[in-house]
């Protein structure tokens, strides 16, 4: 009885509770509507600001600059985006840019370089004869380090908009708002307009700075051509040398295939011996090992110049055109001067330290600001008290500049200028320390190349003639019975190794020339060696 009199009692006051918890949340909705409608009728004042600045519309149509232009200003800019012009229609011409490490210009190199664009006929036109001015066409179209050092002198073109667009925006109008805490009176907002007049000069020396920047690209691209027509050059000449010592190697083969035939029909007569004929087979083994490494470091090669050219390292390769031998006219003193003038590191730390130059000179100029036209706009908008039942007065300010003369000036500012008048300093040392180090680069290969010079002399002139001489003389005494077989091969062992030699000298000046160039930084002039 007691059980079921309390779950009635629970029960009823469960349903109240629910009851007043409805009428309640129905009560609370009912005021917020209320008060919402209140708002929704109720006239919100705004100031007169607010429906004289914010609230008018401007039509989509108007186009009219917000600031009137200055015709010098403009000037500048007009002439700064006609060196981004200029620059990228020589990028985008057929035509090479001037003074390059290489001639581009030549009709052979023209018309290399239109094959260039097929790569199937190309390739094709690799398999046969080729020479060294086709692998620099293809080179220069195809190397993917040339292609990067063009597109960065395309992403250094794309700051010249950058620079005038930074002096659009400055000339332009600000606003912003701000609450001021002036601890005294009422809270205020403060609406500022201000326009700044960028200095003409300051843009100018950006375009400048600019200019640097592309020549110090463009240099770097002049230093990647001369480098890739380097090692053109010399894996190219690692070619030939490795096709005439096979080719060689191959003459001396027959050679010796010839005399083993003699050898044998000497000792089935019994005119020689047996000795004879094995210690010819065992050089003719040797010859034959000689000719295979021969060929495998031709491959090599081979590889090595596809992958100068982009190409697959499976690529065949037609047989080398020989060159002609030139020798260098200019005297070392004068390769001394043609390398500090013409060497492409050197002229890049000069437009580096041209380029530190004119950021000094503008860090002057910036030292004291721009001039500077602005009006600030006072209101009172907080809620009136009851001492201050009128409302406050809205007040207008304009705003300009101080005079330059009373700017204060910073110590991070000079700080800058004398940080980069001492890195000019360091740079011109920089240039100091190439120049030394260039003499001796210029020197060593210098050296080299009238030593590989008088070698091929030396052999040409001397030793190839009297050993030639001495085997037509050993080969004639051999089939007469006068020396024995061993003293011919030692005579045609010399004249190979004099061959070989004479060859390997030819080489080494072909590359010693090769690296005096690009230690000079040009093609130098020469006549025939």
């Amino acid at each position: 009885m007691i059980r079921t009199l309390n779950s009635y009692r629970l029960s009823v006051f469960s349903k109240i509770g629910l009851i007043m918890l409805t009428v309640l949340v129905g009560g609370c909705a009912s005021h917020r509507l209320e008060t919402y409608q209140e708002l929704r009728s109720a006239e919100i004042q705004q100031p007169p600001y607010y429906y004289t600045e914010v609230e008018k519309k401007v039509p989509e149509t108007e186009i009219d600059p917000i600031v009137e232009s200055d015709q010098f200003l403009s000037e500048i800019e007009a002439k700064v985006l006609k060196y981004q012009k200029q620059w990228k229609a020589q990028l985008e011409s057929e035509t090479p840019m001037p003074n390059l490490f290489y001639d581009l210009s030549t009709d052979a190199m023209k018309a290399h370089r239109e094959l260039a664009a097929s790569p199937e006929e190309a390739r094709a036109r690799l398999a046969q004869p080729i020479a060294l001015e086709l692998l620099v066409a293809l080179g220069y179209e195809w190397s993917p380090g040339l292609k990067s050092a063009r597109e960065k002198i395309r992403a250094v073109l794309e700051q010249y908009p950058q620079a005038v667009y930074l002096e659009n925006v400055l000339r332009q109008y600000n606003a912003f708002t701000k609450q001021l805490d002036t601890k005294v009176g009422p809270m205020r907002h403060k609406e500022m307009m201000a326009m700044e007049f960028p200095f003409p000069d300051t843009l100018a020396l950006k375009g400048q700075i600019i200019t640097e920047d592309v020549l110090i690209a463009q240099k770097e691209f002049e230093i990647a051509l001369r480098d890739l027509v380097t090692e053109i050059k010399l894996a190219y000449y690692d070619y030939l040398f490795l096709v005439e010592a096979t080719r060689i190697n191959e003459e001396n083969q027959k050679l010796l295939q010839q005399m083993i035939a003699i050898a044998q029909a000497k000792f089935r007569v019994g005119q020689g011996k047996y000795s004879n004929v094995i210690m010819a087979q065992v050089e003719l083994s040797k010859l034959a090992n000689v000719i295979i490494t021969l060929e495998q470091q031709r491959e090599t090669i081979i590889a090595r110049l596809n992958t100068l050219l982009n190409a697959s390292a499976d690529v065949p390769l037609g047989m080398p055109v020989p060159l002609e031998e030139e020798r260098v006219v200019s005297t070392l003193p004068e390769l001394y001067a043609l390398a500090a003038q013409k060497r492409q590191e050197i002229q890049k730390q000069k437009l580096v330290i041209s380029k530190m130059g004119l950021a000094v000179e503008m860090a002057k100029q910036m030292t004291y600001p721009d001039p500077t036209l602005g009006a600030s706009y006072f209101e009172n908008r907080s809620m009136p008290d009851l001492k201050h039942t009128q409302k406050m007065p809205m007040t207008f300010m304009t705003q300009r500049t101080l005079n330059p003369t009373n700017t204060a000036w910073f110590g991070h500012r000079n700080s800058y200028v004398h940080e980069m008048n001492v890195k000019i300093e360091a740079m011109e040392h920089r240039i100091e320390e190439l120049e030394s180090k260039i003499h001796f680069v210029v020197k060593k290969h210098h050296f080299g190349m009238e030593t590989a010079n008088r070698s091929i002399r030396l052999y040409r002139q001397t030793l190839l003639p009297q050993a030639q001489q001495a085997l037509d003389a050993a080969n004639t005494a051999y089939q007469a019975a006068q020396i024995d077989f061993l003293s011919f091969l030692d005579v045609q062992r010399t004249l190979l190794n004099l061959r070989i030699e004479e060859q390997r000298a030819l080489r080494d000046y072909h590359q010693h020339l090769a690296q005096l160039e690009q230690a000079v930084g040009m093609i130098l002039p020469k006549q025939p060696l």
